[in-house]
């Protein structure tokens, strides 16, 4: 169960959204408008070119994103059941039914790209396909509805757009990921040293964690199904196999996923992680029985020292015992 906390409307993560793109358009605007006095040119050429500068950014990011991580889009007759959820889900938030693309990849994650209010492509692993069962899956699809009404993706797309062609400078003559499988990560480019420190500025503009707060509870309310979004957050957090190459390639790109693809260790995540701790999120969503098999042995004791009678005892023995089978369940499926 949801605790009872409203989730955030739409207006003003929305106008957020906004001021956040805005500033993140600002530098290639300025660049264009300082190129034109430079020129020489007279008014009202420098405003002019920086407004194009600027729309060029807005319209070019999400196809240059999507250039960027070679995913392929979904064939309707491939996948009947999935595009049906999609369908259900985007009749639900009043919203156009967005692409949906696929990136084979073992790691599981899903991130959406977009613009504000206009059609989105949704981006999922072929990883998150195979590991997430028919629930799980459509919470997952709900969170990231959740992102769009807010408009996330606008920034998120603009700041992982322009920290992509950083990086592939960096990066260049290297193979890119529709080479090889996403998951096998290129050894890191001495140029990149110098570039990450932008790259990493623009995507924490353009992403705070508690966006990701506010998108679980406003998925779980979607989805109706709060108990299938904690066992997804488990099994992504918990999947070994969860560090996506191609972000660790574009880094940038991390903070739009919905969960952290970045490895564990090294000074990538420490400069673009913006995600909040599992556990924050958990605690977002209300308790949930794989949750409490963590301290099962503690509530079990703590029952008895009590003076519970037995048969309340038995009881929390009991929650207990399904608490942690569920716990050990979700564990073997992300070993799978």
């Amino acid at each position: 169960m949801l605790q009872n906390v409203n989730v955030p409307g739409r207006v003003l993560p929305r106008a957020a959204n906004l001021l956040r793109a805005a500033a993140l358009l600002a530098p290639s605007a300025l660049a264009a408008a300082g190129l034109a006095s430079w020129v020489h040119l007279r008014a009202p050429w420098p405003a002019l070119l920086a407004l194009g500068a600027a729309l060029a950014g807005y319209v070019l990011a999400p196809p240059l994103l999507l250039h960027l991580l070679g995913a392929r889009a979904v064939d309707p007759s491939g996948a009947p059941h999935l595009l049906a959820m999609i369908r259900e889900l985007a009749a639900r938030c009043a919203m156009p039914v967005p692409r949906v693309c696929v990136l084979d990849s073992h790691s599981p994650n899903a991130w959406a790209v977009g613009h504000a209010g206009g059609a989105h492509s949704l981006m999922l692993t072929s990883g998150i396909l195979r590991l997430l069962d028919e629930a799980e899956l459509r919470a997952v699809l709900a969170h990231e509805f959740s992102h769009m009404e807010r408009w996330d993706p606008l920034p998120s797309t603009l700041a992982a757009a322009f920290g992509g062609l950083l990086s592939a400078l960096a990066h260049a003559g290297a193979p890119g990921p529709s080479d090889r499988m996403a998951d096998e990560a290129p050894a890191p480019a001495p140029l990149w040293l110098l570039l990450a420190p932008l790259s990493a500025g623009m995507a924490r503009l353009a992403r705070a964690r508690w966006q990701d707060i506010v998108a679980d509870r406003a998925g779980a309310e979607l989805c109706g199904d709060p108990a299938a979004l904690v066992r997804a957050l488990h099994l992504l957090h918990a999947d070994e196999r969860r560090v996506l190459a191609l972000a660790v390639r574009h880094p940038a790109t991390a903070s739009m996923m919905v969960c952290d693809p970045l490895p564990q260790r090294g000074g990538l995540r420490r400069m673009f992680r913006a995600h909040p701790p599992l556990e924050q999120r958990l605690r977002a969503l209300g308790e949930q029985p794989v949750v409490a098999a963590q301290a099962s042995g503690a509530a079990i004791e703590g029952a008895f020292e009590g003076g519970v009678d037995q048969q309340a005892g038995q009881a929390v023995q009991q929650g207990a015992d399904e608490g942690c089978a569920e716990a050990a369940n979700l564990e073997s499926r992300a070993q799978r």
